[in-house]
């Protein structure tokens, strides 16, 4: 990078944007001229997509599908950025824990909308509990409980995105670190080694092909688990009334 882009320009944001870039081309190549009968990168993609999908359903539930753009897109795009580094010339953008915290900030804002968007109003329930009982006793106590349980929710709801981002973060600094610590072992072995390299970070290489893959994995199934906890409750609700409304229906016909 030229001496005067420094504390102008940072590699990875432009590493990350690069990504974007090549993710946009690929998908707009793929996609470009659809067949009936897909072939080639068009295959892939339409693979890609009901994988995902299936996923959403199985994991969110039904209606599931409707998350797939946003879980789809951030499986793919971690997944790159983990695997960028590799690249002669390139880093990845996943090691700084700005990138990180910006994606689980995207994901916490994603659960809260739609939380409110699935159950409305009624989503700030799940901020304070639910009532203990009919009773006025166990009322008086729901009341009084109501603001612990509000504040003790909102740290949770905030360890979300923090654990998103420390995690990924993390594990892909480690490995990074790893690699080059690794590689600068190699190259003060050259003098012992009569010229002659070896990469001992190959071993590195290689762990880090199998954990990109896998924290690309555990950051998409966390963010899939956290919009499931956000819009279940409605489900739930739903079913119960419907359960309700079946039992009477049930003993007359007994």
């Amino acid at each position: 990078m030229p001496e005067a882009w420094q504390g102008y320009v940072d590699l990875y944001v432009v590493n990350s944007w690069l990504i974007i870039v090549i993710l946009v081309v690929l998908a707009w190549a793929g996609t470009r001229r659809r067949e009936r009968v897909p072939g080639g990168l068009q295959n892939v993609w339409e693979w890609y997509v009901e994988w995902v999908r299936g996923f959403c359903r199985d994991q969110i539930g039904e209606g599931g599908e409707k998350y797939a753009p946003l879980l789809g897109t951030l499986f793919l795009y971690i997944l790159s950025l983990n695997l960028f580094g590799l690249v002669p010339g390139f880093i990845t953008p996943t090691e700084s824990l700005n990138m990180t915290a910006a994606l689980a900030l995207c994901v916490f804002l994603a659960v809260q909308y739609y939380g409110f968007a699935d159950q409305g109003v009624g989503y700030l329930q799940h901020f304070i509990g639910q009532p203990l009982g009919e009773d006025l006793a166990m009322k008086l106590v729901y009341v009084l409980m109501a603001p612990i349980m509000l504040v003790v929710h909102i740290i949770g709801e905030l360890a979300k995105p923090l654990s998103l981002a420390v995690r990924l973060f993390g594990n892909m600094f480690g490995e990074e670190t790893a690699i080059s610590r690794m590689a600068m072992l190699s190259a003060a072995m050259l003098p012992f080694l009569h010229g002659i390299p070896i990469p001992v970070q190959i071993i590195n290489v290689l762990l880090h092909l199998i954990i990109g893959p896998i924290q690309a994995f555990i950051f998409f199934i966390l963010s899939a688990a956290y919009i499931e906890t956000a819009t279940s409750a409605h489900e739930h609700d739903a079913h119960g009334e419907h359960g309700h409304e079946e039992a009477p229906q049930q003993a007359q016909a007994a």
